[in-house]
Order: structure tokens, then sequence, then C-alpha cells
């Protein structure tokens, strides 16, 4: 099993790269950076000495080197010089670079599965969709950590551990993210979440982000985007069919074509083996509306922005 990281000297590359070797979910790893170079042939001397006792293979390459992957995990793109207020303020400088990414692996492994772990992740998925003609069940976009920090609010408020619970976010992976409070469950069985801790959890969990830019450390969740990367590599190698939610290209699902949004999937071997349409509460359905207007807007820059560039 060899898997590529582009972007691998990043905060989520490099993390990404070592948390999957040390899970000895691949043979080798093959790590692609961009303009710091010093950064990716340090990290990629540390990690094949790290991982050489798990029996994986780490080095430091270009895209020549993709042929071969199963696997390709897109980290990369455009150095942020502002504090930003929404994911979506990274779209517009990382069109083109997506696109040069697509090309890549469409000239090199045109079977990898990819995974884009580059934000905004549910247009870029969908750029990489329109650019490379790849099939829609090769592109998974990350976005599970919405998921993960639902969960983790819901664990607080019913002071259980988070391994107990269950909840998932559908939409964009951004500010207009819906909050299934319908598929909460503790212990496998449904629990109902009053209106006053639903607006509080709304609060926080789709802002997260600035969150984050409010530290101004330079770093997003990289730590977390190491595990939950993992977890997708992991169903993809065992063929396992878990339920992973993450960002789709739609194609009549929920009622929606032509963008990629987050949705409950089964991960396997071939990629998306299936998505899965849950009914939705009236609630839900409206927040979902909002969220697929405001991703149409984006693929409509997309479009607009490749065809200036093309």
């Amino acid at each position: 099993m060899k898997i590529a990281i582009i972007g691998a000297a990043g905060s989520v590359g490099a993390p990404a790269a070592f948390y999957i070797g040390a899970e000895q979910l691949a043979d080798e790893i093959l790590m692609i950076g961009g303009k710091r170079q010093n950064v990716l042939q340090q990290h990629a001397m540390d990690l094949s000495t790290a991982l050489s006792a798990k029996g994986v293979k780490v080095k430091a390459g270009d895209y020549d080197d993709l042929a071969g992957s199963d696997i390709v995990i897109n980290t990369a793109g455009a150095a942020q010089t502002q504090v930003l207020k929404s994911r979506m303020e990274m779209l517009p400088k990382n069109i083109a670079i997506t696109k040069n990414i697509s090309e890549q692996i469409k000239r090199h492994c045109p079977e990898a599965i990819i995974i884009t772990a580059t934000n905004p992740v549910g247009p870029l998925n969908y750029l990489t969709y329109l650019t490379g003609q790849f099939d829609r069940r090769q592109l998974i976009a990350y976005s599970i950590n919405d998921s993960y920090r639902f969960r983790e609010a819901l664990a607080e408020h019913f002071k259980v551990r988070i391994d107990q619970v269950e909840g998932t976010v559908i939409g964009e992976h951004g500010a207009t993210q819906v909050l299934l409070f319908s598929s909460a469950r503790i212990d496998g069985k449904p629990v109902q979440v009053d209106e006053e801790t639903r607006l509080k959890i709304y609060e926080t969990i789709p802002n997260i982000v600035q969150i984050y830019e409010a530290f101004q450390a330079g770093r997003t969740a990289g730590w977390t985007c190491a595990i939950g990367l993992a977890s997708f590599v992991r169903a993809i190698v065992n063929d396992t069919g878990e339920m992973l939610p993450c960002s789709l290209v739609m194609d009549g699902e929920y009622g929606v074509r032509d963008i990629s949004m987050s949705v409950p999937a089964r991960i396997g071997k071939e990629g998306v083996k299936e998505i899965l349409e849950w009914e939705l509460q009236a609630d839900e359905q409206e927040k979902l509306k909002i969220s697929v207007d405001t991703l149409a807007e984006a693929v409509d820059l997309v479009k607009r922005t490749l065809e200036e560039i093309s």
C-alpha cells in the first residue's frame, strides 16, 4: 500500500504521515511538499527513522513519484497572510493549486483514491472532480472533524465519555454546517437535546475556525486531522465499510447535484461504497438548504475561475 501526502511539510500533512505510518496502514509513504523543501526533507528523514521499526518506508519526492500510489491525500494550500473568519476565504487562492494537483494525480496515478483535506474541502473536492474527470467514488473530502467536535460537545453536556456518543454533521464544512441532533445517540440510544443547549453548541462548533485563528499560531487542527485521516485510510485498506461522515460529490442524494457536501457514507477499498440518505427533521432540512446554497455559490466561483485560467 503506497500512500502519497501532498503538502506534507504542513501542519496537517506531517502529523498525518506520522500517524498513518505508526498505525502501519502503509508500506510506503511518499511526502510531497511545496516551497518549504527544507522542512519537507527534515520531516521525511526523521519519519524514515522513526517508522523503520514499523516496516514503513518514507521518502520525500515530487509529482513524478506519484506513480503506483493507492491513496493520495491532498493537504496543500496557499500560505495564509491574514486572520480568517471563514474557510471559504481560502477558496480563491487554492483553486489553481488544487487544479494542478488534480491534473498531476490524473497523469501519474488515475486510479488512486483521493482524499482532499485542503479548505474549503467541499468546493475543492468538486474542483478535483471537474478537472480530473475522476469517478466520484474515488473522491473523499475530509470533514469528519465537525462530527468529532459535535460528539465532544454532546459528551460534555450529558457528562459521558465521548466514545459512548454518536452524532453526525452534514452540509458545508464551515459556518452553515448542519448538526444532526436527530442522530445523537448515547450507547446507541437516541437522546433529546434541549433548545438552549442546541443554540449554545451552534454558537461554537460551526465557527471553530475563528477560535483557532485567534491564537495566530500558524497552525490548524493537525492532530485531529491525523487521527481522522488515518480512520479513512484504515477503512480503505481493510475494506471495512465503516460509516464515516465526509464531503462527497452529490448526484441526486438528498435531492442535490453538482456540489460536494458532507454526508454519512460507507468507506471501503474502492473509496465510497454507499452514501447513506437519512431522514432529516424539518429544521435540519431547512438548515441543509442554506448550506447547499452556500456550496453552490462556491462551485460557481470555481467554474468561473477555471474558465479564466484555462
